[in-house]
Formats: structure tokens, C-alpha cells, sequence
């Protein structure tokens, strides 16, 4: 948006330089061969007054409406900041890329117990880092005293270690998972899957029941 934004003002200030010389070296023939200039779009405009000219020109006008008005919107949202200043530090002033907390509070938080994912949201604020928490846990996890070490490790992370103020509590969206029964367990202590071996003494039997059965 910023290129656009200069690429517009430049095409603008373009314009505007030939036709503020003009209008001020001689004003009054300038201002008579805009007058003329619109007499005559206003005589065509009068003959060709029709249905479908009004019908194309509101068409026309809505769209232009539409750009204009996506153009302001583009103009005055709010642009998401991608680092964050550091307010704990005297010698001098940094910035942190907002990437880079994340992938702390990522780091910090998944090594907890029970924690299955975890996927950290930043908001740069004037009065601190907002952050938010969608975390998977499994379900045998007490979630009240998870949530108190969660919210822990993400104030150590974003204020102890990373200098930064947080903005209130953090906010934590979780999620309890509940995973199946595990498989059952040999005499030797390993899963009991389907090997070429028992294949072997299935196929015996298999021609036996085979050859058993009458054939019409």
C-alpha cells in the first residue's frame, strides 16, 4: 500500500504542476476554456439523455463509488505492525520482530506437560503485547492449575526475557484431546501386529477350508 500510496501522489503532483502554472500566469483564459469546455459536455449530455445512459452511468458510477471507497479504507485501517519496541532497556531503544516472539512463546509453552500444540497470537499495542493462546492439551490435565502455569511461562517469556510489557492477562483458548486406547502389548513386550509368519500358518488352513467346501 505504501508504493501505491506514492506512486499515486506523485502521478498527482504531476498533474497539478502544469495546470496550477497555467491557472496562475493567466487565470482568466484558463477559467474561460474550462467554462467552454463544459458548455459543451453540457449541450452532448442534453442530447443523449436515454434510458439506457442513465442505466450505464449509474452502473459506472457505482464501481467508480466502490474503488473510491475501498481506496479510503485501504487509506485509514489500521496497518498490522510487525515488530515491537522494548521498554526495558536504558542504554538504548530495539525493536523485536513480532515473528520472533512468537516463536519463543511456541517454544516455551510446548515443552510444558500435556501440551500437545500450541499456536501464539501478537497484538502490538500503545499500552503493552497483547497475546492470545490456542493451545491442545491432553485430557488428564488439570486445566486450572495448566492455565496458571501456562499464563506463567508467558509472562516470563514476554517480560523477564524478552523485555517487553504485556497487556493484561493473557488469553488462552484451550482445547482437552482425548486419544484412544493404546495397542495391546506381546509377551515380548512390543505391539502385536500381523507378521509374514502368522500369514504362513494362515495359508494351511485356508486351502484346507478351501478344498473342504463342495464345488457346484
Amino acid at each position: 500500500m505504501n508504493l501505491f500510496n506514492r506512486i499515486l501522489v506523485t502521478l498527482l503532483l504531476l498533474a497539478l504542476i502544469p495546470i496550477v502554472t497555467v491557472v496562475l500566469i493567466v487565470p482568466h483564459e484558463a477559467i474561460q476554456v474550462v467554462g467552454d469546455w463544459l458548455d459543451d459536455l453540457d449541450e452532448r449530455v442534453d442530447d443523449s439523455i436515454s434510458t439506457g445512459r442513465l442505466l450505464i452511468g449509474g452502473v459506472i458510477a457505482v464501481l467508480v463509488d466502490a474503488l473510491l471507497v475501498f481506496l479510503v479504507y485501504l487509506q485509514v485501517r489500521r496497518s498490522s505492525k510487525k515488530t515491537v519496541p522494548v521498554q526495558k532497556i536504558k542504554a538504548g531503544e530495539a525493536q523485536i520482530a513480532v515473528s520472533s516472539i512468537v516463536e519463543r512463546l511456541e517454544y516455551s509453552v510446548d515443552r510444558l506437560d500435556g501440551i500437545l500444540s500450541v499456536q501464539p497470537k501478537i497484538s502490538p499495542e500503545r499500552r503493552g503485547v497483547a497475546v492470545t493462546l490456542d493451545v491442545e492439551i491432553t485430557s488428564e490435565v488439570d486445566m486450572t492449575s495448566k492455565i496458571e502455569e501456562i499464563s506463567g511461562v508467558v509472562r516470563q517469556v514476554v517480560e523477564d526475557e524478552m523485555g517487553l510489557k504485556l497487556k493484561g492477562k493473557p488469553k488462552l483458548n484451550l482445547r482437552a484431546v482425548t486419544y484412544p486406547e493404546p495397542l495391546p502389548l506381546s509377551e515380548s513386550g512390543a505391539v502385536d501386529f500381523y507378521t509374514p509368519e502368522d500369514e504362513a500358518e494362515v495359508e494351511p488352513w485356508a486351502s484346507d477350508v478351501a478344498e473342504s467346501e463342495p464345488t457346484e
